[in-house]
Formats: structure tokens, C-alpha cells, sequence
């Protein structure tokens, strides 16, 4: 792709070179919520990505995003009474969700907890191992996710926007952006909003998902009722290794 990827632009120590305006970003988060929407419900079967992250966007010379490396991806059957999932475990630390590293499982939940954490790190310009040392915190708590939530219940979550979007931007609609950041990455998969609620509050079809100013508490098991052991391997033949696809 011309442009490349994402995270070379997102982490530049001089941020008055970034070429990632508000609008741009904007649009790089609509369009990999409409992909990743189309993977989970808009196909016969569903697809779990399994490893969404800055270097596997890809921009085009518009900026525009594709989601790229398939190569942990796997295909799973469609059921409304089924909670889909893989057994192999996958994905990058910073971006995994708390309940993988206890069951090894991914779901349709831990793509929307990585999609949350992406969504974080465009706005802020920070990766996700972003902390601010503290004395006696674990790892679980130092990561882009427990800064956000900090900021947030001290009031002050503007404090996390990109200096590299200058000040010309919409102040409620990055915060709207950086709540919903953090509603896809609820410690608990049950009260993550579905990739097809993340699409409507981006587009304005629906409000912001309500988000605690206090970090919930991870709770175990996690998983509902319904977990499912079904799993099929999705081949080269069956998705190219960058979509294009759009939301219906």
C-alpha cells in the first residue's frame, strides 16, 4: 500500500510531522469498524481477525484503511445461539483481552477489546504498552487502556487526544471516540458492545455505549452459557490477506 502502515505514523517522536488529522483518523476508525463488522456478521460464516493492530492497517495514498495479515484469522460457524470462538491462542500483547490469557480462547469479544485498544492508540498517538510508572502495579494495570481510564475518572480523558491532531477538532466527538474505546475494552467480554453497535455510534446512528468512570473489576468465568467449541481454519482461497470490505 503507498502510504503503508498505520503505526509509523502514529508513534512519531516529532508529532508536528504527522499527516493524522482528526478527520483522518476518524476515517481510518470508521473504516476498520465496517471491515471488521462485515467479518463477524456480514459473512456465511464468521470470521475472527485475531490480531488487529496498528501495523496490520494498511493506508492507502488517501489514507484510507484496509485491514490487513489474515494469517491468524479463522473462520467459525454462524449462530444466533452460539458464542463463537477458537480454541488457538492468538494475538499481540497490549491487544489481547483479559480473559484470554485464562481460557486461550478468541471470540468475537476479544476482536472488539483489540479494536478498542487501536481505537485508543489513534487517538492518542500511544502505543498500547503506554504507562506512567507506578510503584507495585502489575502488568494487567500498566497499558493505554488503565491511562484512559485514569484520565477519565479524573475528568480530564481530553488530556489523552494526539498533539499531532493540532486543536482544530470536534472536543465531543473525540471523546465520544476514546469512551467508546473504552466500552470495547470492559474487562468483562459480556459488556463489550458488538461490532455492529460500534459502527452505529461511529456513523451517529446511536449514542455511546454508558461507560464507569471506575475500571471494572475483572470477573472469572467470563465466558457465557452458550461458549462453543467450533472452529473451522480459513484458507488463502477463502479471503485475500487484505480486505477491502466494507460495511453493508
Amino acid at each position: 500500500m503507498p502510504n503503508g502502515s498505520l503505526d509509523k505514523y502514529l508513534f512519531l517522536e516529532d508529532k508536528s510531522r504527522s499527516n493524522l488529522t482528526w478527520e483522518t483518523r476518524k476515517n481510518i476508525i470508521t473504516g476498520l469498524s465496517q471491515a471488521l463488522e462485515y467479518l463477524h456478521n456480514g459473512c456465511e460464516k464468521r470470521i475472527l481477525h485475531r490480531d488487529i493492530k496498528a501495523s496490520n492497517v494498511m493506508l492507502d495514498s488517501d489514507f484510507n484503511a484496509k485491514l490487513g495479515d489474515f494469517g491468524l484469522a479463522r473462520m467459525i460457524q454462524q449462530s444466533e445461539m452460539t458464542h463463537h470462538s477458537t480454541k488457538e491462542i492468538a494475538g499481540t500483547p497490549g491487544y489481547m483481552a483479559p480473559e484470554t490469557f485464562l481460557n486461550g480462547r478468541a471470540t468475537v469479544e476479544t476482536d472488539v477489546y483489540a479494536f478498542g485498544v487501536l481505537m485508543l492508540e489513534v487517538v492518542s498517538g500511544k502505543k498500547p504498552s503506554y504507562v506512567l510508572v507506578k510503584e507495585n502495579q502489575s502488568n494487567y494495570n500498566n497499558s493505554i487502556v488503565n491511562w484512559l481510564w485514569e484520565l477519565y475518572r479524573n475528568e480530564t480523558i481530553m488530556d489523552a487526544a494526539d498533539p499531532g491532531m493540532g486543536s482544530l477538532f470536534d472536543k465531543e466527538e473525540v471523546k465520544s471516540v476514546l469512551l467508546l474505546g473504552l466500552a470495547c475494552c470492559h474487562p468483562n467480554p459480556n459488556q463489550r458492545p458488538s461490532m455492529k453497535t460500534v459502527l452505529k455510534v461511529l456513523t451517529g446512528e446511536t449514542s455511546p455505549p454508558d461507560v464507569p468512570t471506575e475500571r471494572p473489576a475483572f470477573v472469572w468465568p467470563a465466558m457465557p452459557p452458550s461458549f462453543s467449541d467450533i472452529d473451522y481454519s480459513l484458507t488463502g482461497s477463502q479471503i485475500n490477506s487484505l480486505t477491502e470490505l466494507t460495511g453493508r
